[in-house]
């Protein structure tokens, strides 16, 4: 009731207290005659008040009364602190946030988004949106966005744009309107999470999973093919060598065999580029000899129109790598360089140096180069260069820009089998009307290089018996004929379990076995094993066109002599069988 509120303090009749609120603004005298505000929580209504006090004068200025006041800001202080507390989240969130104006420019940003684009907020603030994504989306994109929200719709989709080092920024964005209590949007919301690295990933996953493809492709050709080969092969050399020096039949065979020789170094390139090669002669070596052995070679074969510049530093560290793989991959580096210049005028650039990486780097291609030392490769020309959808297929086997009968398109893809082979990593730079530069990373080795020229002569022929197992007949009787006329004696079989039982019967009237490894019934792995359990001291040698389940290595393991590839040069099959004969006698003797 109002008469009983007349003479006594607030504290006692709102709280009930004996003492003022400590800081209650009109608990000391108010001296200063101003305006005082102060916040005072009420514990029994849990409720917080904001307290002022203003002063009353007379006409002389003398204080007369004081106007206490409080208003409920209870509510208030709540809303201030969910602000704070989403503020705080927007500002440490690790997604990019940007808050634009119904134009489209920016009139927040977080510091997720200046981290990440490079940019800082002043130089974010007043810029439209799309400056950052120069020749990266089209107009019509933006125009779609803007129509979307301004509708009061949600866009959700992918976005390119640039960071300000000039590289390029993929983005996952949410653009959503902020709408006002009328209605109306009055801002865009912007939520972006940066997926450059999966986007990186997922090319490179992409081109695995396509070489993988064609690999086991390649795989399933080559030994087939290698079979063929080695038949026409075999029996041309058996054909020339039936002819006299001066007859005219031997330069068509001759051209035959030149035939034969460039289809098997088709099937070998077929067989890098799928990383699927499995002879290989790997050791540490120095890159720098083997492009200035190149760069010999080359010198007398570019036309004069195009100029050879070598940089190389003969102090460059060793490489891990198989020479003859090194140097097929710089013939069809300086070979497609050639090309691409033409019967213009131009350059090709050749450079070798030892290079650090401290951290890891991303190339173009969206590949990622570990930390660590490096042997660097490139090879520049300034010839036409390449559009981005024709470098985007650089490295696909059977892709190629030039005219039919100017090449296979396998050049850029065998570098690639290479390089990837030695565990190494290539990129490719290319301008349209500048020019295109390969880029090569080997990983570095320190170790000593001794060299060996020592060659070991070996008779052609003999008089040993040799069971040739092979199930394709024109194989087999190729064989036979290349060895029986050396004078070996040569037991021929077209079916392993038949040669298996024949070898039971008379297991000592064999000094070699030549066996095929893909065949029916009995593979030549499982048919050595069979043999070597009876003898383990004959020698085997084993042929293969291609097989991913024995390589040199594995028939090793087994206890096979030597391994093999087909096609089989005469000269070379006839020096292995040599070899092998005397070894095994010499470790009887």
């Amino acid at each position: 009731v109002y008469g009983e509120l007349i003479g006594k303090p607030c504290y006692q009749v709102f709280h009930g207290q004996k003492e003022p609120c400590p800081t209650c603004p009109v608990s000391q005298p108010n001296l200063n005659k101003n305006v005082e505000t102060a916040t005072v929580y009420h514990s029994e209504l849990k409720k917080t008040f904001e307290i002022t006090s203003s002063p009353v004068l007379d006409d002389h200025g003398a204080l007369l009364y004081l106007v206490h006041s409080a208003k409920d800001i209870t509510t208030r202080l709540k809303d201030e602190e969910t602000r704070s507390i989403l503020s705080a989240a927007v500002q440490q969130t690790t997604e990019s946030v940007v808050i634009t104006d119904t134009t489209g420019k920016i009139r927040y940003v977080n510091p997720s988004y200046s981290n990440t684009t490079g940019y800082s907020r002043d130089e974010l603030l007043g810029k439209k949106l799309d400056f950052l994504n120069i020749n990266q989306n089209s107009a019509a994109l933006f125009s779609e966005i803007l129509q979307t929200v301004k509708g009061g719709k949600v866009w959700q989709g992918h976005l390119t744009s640039r960071k300000k080092d000039n590289t390029l920024l993929e983005e996952n964005a949410t653009i959503s309107p902020i709408i006002q209590n009328t209605g109306q949007v009055s801002h865009f919301v912007a939520v972006k999470r940066d997926v450059t690295r999966e986007k990186q990933l997922q090319k490179q996953l992409q081109q695995a999973m396509k070489m993988e493809a064609i690999g086991t492709l390649a795989g399933g050709i080559a030994h087939d093919f290698n079979n063929i080969l080695s038949a026409m092969i075999g029996y041309g050399q058996i054909a020339k060598g039936k002819l006299k020096e001066d007859d005219p039949l031997r330069e068509d065979i001759e051209q035959i065999l030149q035939a034969g020789d460039r289809a098997t170094n088709l099937v070998k390139q077929i067989l890098t580029f799928s990383r699927r090669d499995t002879q290989e002669n790997f050791h540490p070596l120095k890159l720098q000899y083997i492009l200035k052995e190149v760069i010999k070679l080359l010198r007398s074969s570019f036309p004069a129109t195009i100029e050879l510049r070598p940089d190389i530093d003969d102090k460059c560290a060793a490489v891990q790598a198989d020479p003859d793989q090194l140097h097929q991959l710089v013939m069809n580096l300086c070979t497609n360089a050639k090309q691409a210049i033409g019967g213009d005028y131009g350059s090709l650039r050749i450079s070798l140096q030892e290079e650090t990486v401290a951290s890891p780097r991303i190339l173009n291609g969206s590949i990622t180069l570990p930390k660590g030392d490096y042997v660097y490769l490139a090879v520049s020309d300034n010839g036409p260069g390449m559009s981005k959808e024709v470098l985007a297929r650089s490295f696909e086997p059977f892709f190629t820009t030039k005219p039919k009968g100017h090449g296979t398109g396998l050049g850029l893809s065998v570098v690639h089998g290479i390089v990837e082979k030695h565990g190494g990593i290539i990129s490719i730079d290319s301008t349209p009307g500048i020019g295109t530069t390969i880029h090569i990373y080997f990983p570095a080795v320190r170790i000593h290089i001794e060299t060996s020229t020592e060659e070991v002569e070996l008779d052609s022929g003999g008089t040993e018996r040799i069971m040739v197992v092979d199930d394709e007949m024109v194989l087999a009787r190729m064989l036979e004929k290349m060895l029986s006329k050396l004078g070996y004696q040569v037991a021929l079989f077209v079916d392993s379990l038949t040669a298996v039982r024949e070898y039971r019967r008379n297991p000592h009237d064999f000094d070699l076995i030549i066996t095929d490894m893909t065949m029916p019934h009995m593979t030549g792995a499982e048919l050595s094993r069979e043999i070597l359990s009876l003898r383990p001291d004959l020698p085997i040698i084993m042929l293969t066109g291609y097989s991913e389940s024995i390589d040199e290595e594995k028939a090793a393991r087994l206890g096979i002599t030597s391994f093999m590839l087909k096609p089989m040069k005469k000269n070379m099959l006839v020096k292995m069988v040599r070899k092998v004969l005397d070894d095994a006698k010499n470790a009887c003797s």
